[in-house]
Order: C-alpha cells, then sequence, then structure tokens
C-alpha cells in the first residue's frame, strides 16, 4: 500500500494520503485544517474520505470553532441530543472522563462500547463523525472501525439476494448510555427507525451492510428466532478482524469516518486516566 501524493501550491507542503490497513483507513499529511482550506484541497481530502471511509489527520492544534468549520465543509452539522453539548455550539459533543463539580461531565464516559453506526436510530443518521483527540490515556481506549462494504461484499449471494429491500429496526436509549447488546431496550421505549439492512452510498454507488450489534434490534418480517440469527450472523461478518482498523490515539489526531459505510467501537481503558474527545457528527440523507 504506497502512499499518493498530491503537490498542493508551489509554496505548501505535499499532501499524503497513506492506507493505515487493507480493509480501511488512511492517514493524511501535509495538511493543516486549523486555517481555511482551498477547495482543491479539500476536494482532495473528501475524495481520499470516500475511497478510504476513515481519515486521520495527526498533529492538528483545533480550537471548537475551527473544527466546527472544517466538519462544516462536508455538510449540515446534527444538533446533540443530550445535555453533552458545548456551551457555545450544540452541534458540538464532548465525550469522556473528566470531572466537573465531583460528576462526570462528557458523554460515554467510560468502557468498552460495541460496534454501532452514530444515529443509525434517526431518521437521518449522522453521514460522518469528526472526533478530535484533546487527552488520551496511556494506554486502552482504542477505536476500531469496520467496513460495511468488505463485510457486504463478504456475504455469499443468496444472502445478498435475501437481504434485498430487507430492513432492520435500530434503538437507542439516550437516557441509558448503553455501551453493549444486552443493556438494549426495546423500541417503544427508546427512540427507533427502521433502515435496509443494506445501504448504498449515495457518492460511490457501493452497497454497504448497515446493522449492527449495538442497536439493531430486529429485521423486520422475520421470525424472532430467524432474525436473531440472521443479525448474528451479519455481526460476525461486520467483526471479522480482516474487515477492520484499530486507531491508537494521540492528543491531536482529528478522525472523520463515514458512517454510511463503517461502524464502530471503543476498547477499554484505565478510568482513572484522562481521555476527552470533541465530536462533531454531519447529517446524512436517509438511507436507501
Amino acid at each position: 500500500m504506497g502512499a499518493v501524493r498530491t503537490r498542493i501550491t508551489p509554496m505548501s507542503a505535499v499532501m499524503e494520503v497513506i492506507p493505515l490497513s487493507p480493509a480501511l483507513g488512511a492517514q493524511i499529511r501535509g495538511v493543516n485544517v486549523s486555517h481555511p482550506l482551498p477547495e482543491g484541497v479539500f476536494q482532495k481530502i473528501e475524495k481520499a474520505w470516500h475511497e478510504h471511509l476513515v481519515i486521520v489527520l495527526r498533529g492538528q492544534d483545533l480550537d471548537e470553532e475551527a473544527q466546527v468549520r472544517f466538519a462544516e465543509r462536508f455538510g449540515e452539522l446534527s444538533p446533540i441530543h443530550t445535555d453533552h453539548h458545548s456551551a457555545t455550539n450544540k452541534a458540538v459533543m464532548y465525550i469522556g472522563n473528566r470531572k466537573k463539580d465531583g460528576k462526570l461531565a462528557g458523554a460515554l464516559p467510560l468502557g468498552e462500547m460495541q460496534f454501532h453506526s452514530d444515529q443509525c436510530y434517526q431518521e437521518r443518521p449522522a453521514m460522518g463523525t469528526m472526533l478530535y483527540a484533546i487527552e488520551i490515556p496511556s494506554a486502552g481506549g482504542n477505536t476500531l472501525f469496520a467496513s460495511g462494504y468488505r463485510a457486504y461484499e463478504a456475504l455469499p449471494q443468496e444472502i445478498q439476494q435475501a437481504l434485498a429491500g430487507k430492513k432492520a429496526v435500530n434503538v437507542y436509549d439516550y437516557g441509558g448510555g448503553v455501551l453493549e447488546r444486552k443493556g438494549m431496550v426495546d423500541p417503544d421505549k427508546g427512540v427507533s427507525f427502521a433502515h435496509p439492512v443494506a445501504r448504498t452510498h449515495p457518492a460511490t454507488g457501493r452497497r454497504s451492510l448497515y446493522v449492527n450489534r449495538l442497536m439493531t434490534h430486529h429485521i423486520e418480517g422475520l421470525a424472532a428466532n430467524e432474525s436473531r440469527d440472521l443479525l448474528a450472523m451479519l455481526f460476525d461478518t461486520l467483526e471479522r478482524p480482516e474487515f477492520v482498523y484499530e486507531h491508537r490515539w494521540r492528543v491531536g489526531d482529528l478522525l472523520l469516518w463515514d458512517n454510511r459505510c463503517t461502524l464502530h467501537a471503543r476498547r477499554d481503558f484505565d478510568p482513572n486516566q484522562s481521555r476527552w474527545l470533541r465530536r462533531v457528527t454531519i447529517k446524512g440523507d436517509r438511507p436507501f
């Protein structure tokens, strides 16, 4: 996997796109997003995002305003539906275990979190999620990303055909902060929406599995045991190691992942060490 180099301007550094794993993920070098980017540079970043699904820019020095400005280049931002949003911008969420007045101040502060896709339980789920690392523990807390494209393409043709037209109900309980499947609530007790089990990416035209272990409750039109068994097989396929990239965070990392064709999960970490990240989500269209 070689780096793709693009010279931005005669006075600038060389922009490099360096794949991080065979399945997905690429690091972009030579770009500083703390200042507005020329349209041509942004288009190359967006192209790399569509090709690699997850892009990483290391060593960024971003305040909230700069991160929001960069995220808005990709589309309309989604407001946060909990009280963990920033005091100055309701599209900004802080994730982590900092404390204020003796209480945890961030969303999803602790623990391992199973694979999921952000806002898949809403009519218009997030198109992308942008996460910026402010404080990172010395070990643990890695984020894993899985390719929905590779998982769908690995399915036998008869399974792909059986999924055509099928929808799955995704559900989430904002108050519960659920981190694993066994804590999932019934659809009538949380926020829920049904989306295609396999969706088409509007920019690339590729098909991707769009179910996940944490939030997908059942497949519509199937008996309970049939739905359970089929979902278990799909989850296992999505989470195959060869379809996963594991990101080890550093302070100053800026990640953007495509929720339309990836899942992500979090590894556990020492709760006595600080982990603090700033998140912005970009609103997407209704899956088809």
